[in-house]
């Protein structure tokens, strides 16, 4: 801006200069009666110094523009190296005549190289005379994604804009400026998120399922077993020799254990007290049914409520919860298991850790279905699933949950 400040007023001061040269000159001119030799004189050297002086004025108004027009060059060269978008200016015989640093990174491709179609143009259709390019072919098109050729090898996932300049005087082309960005990471991350939402939609029919069985199983299979101890309690009193009596008794204590078998699998399949009354009770019942004179399991948080988490997420940390403490105690044979459940400032924090035999996990950490369902459900909800274990030293599981994630709807 000074620059064109300091432009503009110099032009000013050269026209004012040559106006008043002008008025001299009309005077002199114009008015010889009234002009003595004296003044005559002085008014031709007023003249030939404002004419110098004019001259001067120009010389620097000239620099002036050149200072200018450099700078805005440099400036604009400035502009285009830090942009994160590559720019490529190419004529109609697809010539590069300028490119900027981020799109030589992005496609290795320089300056007066021939730079190729991408791999759609490559491989359309095109009728005889039309430009295989699509975005020179076809005006309304602003955008469009392709995989463009490196010239090292390989391909670059792209967005590609364009727009042209204005024709050459001489020979009335236009050279085509194309804007690339790479969305080969907006593509990993659309991917990522589309996985995540598969795999929590197949967990969440998986709830269903566990759903409907548990009702199967306490309304059908334990309300029949009811059914058939009350039965054989009705035959036992009916019953007048000893030993039938006795080995009906027996059967009727068997159907009672099955009964409570299906009670507990129905709890373990559909946790109801999660549903009714949150995350934070329903671990807290966990603990204190799977805790033993041989397993003691400890759950403390710093929670107040659960109400920031969403239900979509709570399930999950509950099943992963539920996974994690079945493992340790039947396959870790672990003494003692501590969950916590923190609330960060930015993330939520599950930590399981037992001093149970541990394992080699380097070794075995594919082998499991467990394992592999906690890590999927931790990946469900925009966790980071994160185990140690060691041989004889127990094992620690941690969940990583953003706040951010707490909240989303994944439906």
């Amino acid at each position: 801006m000074q620059g064109y400040t300091r432009l503009i007023l110099l032009i000013g001061l050269t026209w004012i200069q040559l106006l008043i040269i002008g008025a001299l000159l009309a005077i002199d001119i114009i008015h010889p009666a009234f002009v003595t030799q004296e003044v005559s004189q002085t008014l031709k050297i007023g003249i030939g110094v404002l004419f110098v002086l004019m001259i001067i004025a120009l010389s620097v108004v000239i620099h002036e523009i050149r200072v200018v027009h450099r700078t805005d060059n440099e400036r604009l060269r400035e502009l285009f190296a830090l942009l994160s978008d590559g720019i490529i200016v190419m004529d109609p015989y697809r010539i590069i005549t300028f490119i900027n640093p981020a799109a030589e990174r992005l496609t290795g491709w320089q300056l007066t190289d021939v730079i190729p179609y991408c791999l759609f143009c490559q491989k359309r259709d095109v009728h005889v005379g039309e430009e295989r390019c699509l975005l020179a072919a076809e005006p309304h098109r602003n955008y469009f994604e392709s995989k463009l050729p490196k010239k090292m090898g390989g391909t670059v996932d792209v967005g590609m804009s364009r727009s042209f300049l204005s024709p050459n005087r001489k020979t009335n082309e236009r050279d085509m400026v194309i804007t690339i960005r790479d969305v080969s990471m907006a593509k990993q991350e659309e991917e990522l998120r589309l996985s995540r939402r598969l795999t929590h939609h197949t967990l969440e029919v998986q709830e269903e399922e566990r759903k409907r069985l548990s009702q199967e199983l306490h309304d059908g299979i334990s309300q029949t077993l009811y059914g058939i101890s009350l039965g054989m309690e009705h035959l036992v009193r009916r019953i007048d020799e000893p030993a039938i009596s006795s080995r009906m008794v027996q059967l009727q204590q068997q159907v009672y254990s099955c009964i409570e078998e299906i009670r507990l699998l129905s709890r373990t399949l559909y946790p109801a007290v999660l549903y009714d009354i949150g995350l934070l009770s329903a671990l807290r019942s966990m603990t204190e049914r799977l805790s033993t004179r041989r397993t003691h399991v400890v759950f403390m948080t710093d929670l107040v409520s659960e109400s920031v988490i969403a239900p979509s997420i709570s399930v999950h940390i509950y099943r992963i919860v539920q996974e994690a403490v079945h493992n340790a105690i039947q396959h870790g044979e672990a003494t003692t298991i501590t969950i916590t459940l923190s609330n960060g400032p930015k993330n939520l924090l599950l930590r399981i850790e037992d001093d149970g035999n541990g394992f080699d996990q380097y070794r075995q950490y594919g082998e499991g279905y467990g394992l592999r369902n906690m890590e999927e459900r931790s990946r469900a909800i925009g966790g980071i699933f994160q185990m140690k274990s060691l041989l004889g030293q127990g094992t620690t599981i941690e969940v990583t949950v953003p706040k951010d994630q707490m909240i989303e709807n994944f439906t």
